[in-house]
């Protein structure tokens, strides 16, 4: 049996409290951290495809459990290195690999045309060096952790509240510096860290020439960081040059980042239209002041037009306006008064509002009638009580992966059945929803956008949908491509037979393809959707997923089914590939995450644990450390997304959110510091059944909270998603300090071991969380959550009773 004495013998322990100075260099770790992790999320999608932005958060938790891998691996030799020394030298590692990784990222692009194997070399490259930072980041984190177990409380307090601060200043850092120097700037306050712990004296620092050898090195990385960060303020010499396959050297005539897009405009003012680019995938175009250059004959000529001639004169709301094509299409055709909603303030600001653009453009968001409108859709439209005659949304796509996450689309919530819902509710007598969307084979979308309504109109009491329906393909736009745009039409009161002729007769002329209206029903599977009396058994019989899609589960553009993953065809391009492959990224990454968390994280400390002798640590402890990472991520990741919709953006998701989380859990975790060391088995059962709790009532109750109230003035809104998460934020802060102040007591030389399975456990959350929410819906995957807290409740009864 081994002792306690024997036990202590390997531990990195320290038997006094961390100084003050100690404390505010982790907090400062940790903005560092948070701050980088949300710019390379942003950074990601802005070089390549927006799914494999999600692969920051994998990084940056992947380093948490590394970190604590290598503390204890090490930790032998680090039982005689003074803290503070040990964390400069992390710190400064941290700060030189954060630049070195931003160099790598800048120097492979990445393009879809790349043969498989350059793209893989590339996607390795990039990634295993982007790891670096978040290792010794972890590093330092989990030599504090280990050093300090008994203090835990004080020292997750500093953690989170730095990580707290980088959700806030993400924003205004991204809208002012971009995310490449916001990225530089992560490394600035990683050095500023190492500043911070050289200034600690303990006993380990060297006196003489050592510490001045140490400040040399502190102060010749600080030269290098600050200086290079500087620079590139003054020069903008790193910078993107080229983003998936397209060179930007010579044709962006703007460039502007915020937390959830970077907006290029492509083209020359020589030209008669530019390109708006979001991400450098998705476009919206800006014409030419039509007094120059008159686009009306193109414009109304389009699918898009197809709502304007059933309704000319009377009200329109543009949702995603962008440029403001469909707001000359709109008013070219009679429309007395357009609101134009737009979610991204670079474009709707900076752009069409400012010069050189506003002039050159005629405008055209000042023009009489019209109104510009910056905000998300449906927080609009909750907040107005307006009425029109017609709804449009014009391929409202960005593709771009918000700081918020990879799959937190800010366009997700418009293609819902509770969205579809809402504008319903908008529109005045013999209204008009138009979505226009592209078409492709087979046509998902449109089958979605079909489902959707078939819910929509059966909650309404609609007996005959096919009255209410039409759906017509526009002309390709390339004749060697087979893509087209397609227009969707839905009216609550039936189509009249003159209505159904204009379409029709519009469409004949045009060159139009009539995929389904009450008089033409080509057959296929939009007819058997449309006509079905049961639709469901339509769509729970095609072999992708076009059931419709609703708040809890808003992943409108991810068809593919999870089972039907190996039969994916890799050369399908368009919008197969921004969508589809997405899910299948995130699955290859769940696959992968298990692999390398094997390999890396739990392989390694359990050779450690054989080479130094037992530790004294439980396997189901392990469990419940594993438990704790894998609830407390899932709960984050969940919560965010659930959020988006109700505060109406995704900036108040991070700034909001992530932020309440986090400083409540410091709150949490202070509290839980103030419990006598006796108390906490007694405590720490309660605290985990509290938090399961707390994650079931907010699966059941929080959506129809927040659909209840989403009415509510924003700032309102806002009081209210901050008084829901506040008691959960809480109670998510005071397990994990409690449970390390116990193994600190039962086995010390164990706590890295622990720290690092619990930041495995994390990786794998941050991933399952939405690998379950694609299949499941958000409340289903609260309810993970709170099964890992239960789990973690099971497996660490024992703890108390120990030591």
């Amino acid at each position: 049996m081994t002792s306690l004495d024997d036990r202590d013998a390997g531990s990195l322990a320290r038997p006094s409290a961390p100084s003050p100075r100690l404390l505010a260099g982790i907090a400062l770790v940790s903005l560092a951290v948070l701050l980088l992790q949300l710019t390379l999320t942003r950074l990601f999608s802005a070089t390549m495809y927006y799914h494999f932005a999600f692969l920051a958060i994998a990084l940056a938790l992947f380093g948490s459990g590394a970190g604590g891998v290598l503390v204890y691996a090490l930790a032998r030799r680090l039982q005689g290195v003074a803290t503070s020394r040990a964390l400069l030298t992390a710190a400064l590692l941290f700060a030189a690999t954060v630049v070195l990784a931003l160099l790598v990222i800048l120097r492979n692009p990445f393009s879809p045309v790349d043969p498989p194997a350059v793209t893989l070399r590339r996607l390795t490259l990039v990634y295993g060096t982007t790891a670096l930072p978040f290792l010794f980041a972890g590093t330092a984190i989990s030599l504090a952790v280990a050093r300090f177990a008994r203090w835990m409380s004080r020292l997750y307090v500093f953690d989170l509240g730095g990580a707290a601060a980088g959700c806030l200043l993400v924003i205004p850092f991204l809208d002012r510096l971009g995310a490449v120097d916001t990225v530089l700037l992560s490394a600035v306050l990683a050095w500023a860290a190492a500043l911070v712990f050289a200034g600690e004296r303990d006993s380990g620092v060297p006196g003489g020439r050592g510490r001045r050898g140490t400040w040399a090195v502190v102060g010749l990385v600080g030269l290098g960081v600050v200086g290079l960060f500087a620079f590139n303020r003054w020069t903008e010499r790193f910078a993107i040059r080229q983003a998936k396959g397209l060179d930007e050297a010579r044709h962006v005539l703007f460039e502007k980042w915020n937390s959830f897009s970077r907006v290029t405009v492509w083209g020359s003012l020589a030209d008669s239209m530019v390109l708006i680019m979001i991400d450098a995938d998705a476009g919206t175009l800006l014409l030419r002041d039509p007094r120059a250059l008159d686009p009306g004959a193109w414009l109304t000529g389009r699918v898009e037009a197809l709502a304007y001639h059933l309704r000319p004169g009377g009200r329109a709301l543009v949702i995603g306006s962008g440029g403001g094509a469909d707001v000359v299409m709109a008013r070219t055709l009679g429309v007395r008064a357009v609101t134009a909603v737009e979610v991204n303030p670079i474009i709707a600001e900076d752009v069409v509002s400012r010069e050189p653009f506003r002039s050159w453009s005629g405008a055209v968001f000042e023009q009489p009638g019209v109104r510009l409108v910056v905000d998300e859709a449906r927080s609009f439209l909750r907040s107005s009580r307006e009425r029109y005659d017609v709804i449009q949304a014009t391929m409202v796509d960005t593709w771009a992966a918000t700081a918020a996450g990879a799959f937190a689309l800010t366009e997700n919530n418009l293609y819902t059945v509770e969205a579809f819902s809402d504008y319903l509710d908008r529109l005045g007598p013999d209204g008009i929803v138009s979505f226009t969307r592209w078409y492709v084979d087979p046509p998902d979308q449109l089958l979605r956008l079909v489902a959707i309504a078939r819910v929509v109109l059966g909650e309404r009491g609609v007996r005959d949908p096919a009255r209410h329906l039409m759906v017509v393909r526009g002309a390709p736009e390339q004749p060697e491509r087979p893509r087209a745009p397609a227009t969707f039409l839905l009216k609550e009161s039936p189509f009249t037979d003159d209505e159904v002729r204009l379409v029709e007769g519009l469409a004949g002329r045009r060159g139009f393809t009539l995929l389904f209206t009450p008089q033409t029903r080509p057959p296929g599977e939009l007819l058997r959707l449309i006509e079905a009396e049961d639709p469901a058994s339509v769509w729970r019989t095609l072999d992708r997923d076009v059931s419709p899609t609703r708040d809890d589960r808003p992943f409108f553009f991810q068809t593919v089914r999870l089972s039907g993953l190996r039969s994916l065809r890799l050369d399908r391009v368009d919008e197969w590939q921004k969508t589809n492959l997405g899910v299948l990224v995130l699955v290859a990454l769940a696959v992968l995450t298990l692999i390398v968390t094997a390999a890396f994280i739990l392989v390694p400390l359990a050779l450690v644990e054989r080479r130094a002798g037992p530790s004294g640590v439980r396997s189901t402890w392990l469990v419940g450390f594993a438990g704790l990472g894998l609830g407390y991520v899932v709960a984050e990741v969940i919560l965010v997304q659930k959020c988006i919709l109700f505060l109406g953006h995704p900036v108040y998701a991070l700034s909001v959110v992530l932020f309440s989380l986090l400083a409540w859990s410091a709150v949490g975790s202070l509290a839980s510091g103030r419990l006598a060391e006796e108390r906490l088995p007694v405590f720490l059962p309660r605290a985990l059944g509290a938090v399961a709790l707390l994650l079931i009532a907010g699966a059941i109750f929080i959506s129809p909270l927040f659909r209840a109230l989403g009415g509510l003035p924003r700032p309102a809104r806002l009081a209210v998603a901050a008084a829901v998460l506040a008691p959960l934020g809480a109670a998510l802060g005071t397990p994990m300090p409690s449970v390390v102040r116990l193994l600190a007591r039962a086995a010390p030389r164990a706590v890295p071991w622990a720290w690092g399975v619990n930041g495995a456990a994390s990786v794998l959350g941050s991933v399952a969380a939405v690998v379950v929410a694609l299949d499941l819906g958000f409340d289903r995957t609260l309810l993970l959550g709170a099964g890992s807290y239960l789990v973690a409740l099971l497996a660490l009864r024992s703890l108390g009773r120990s030591g």
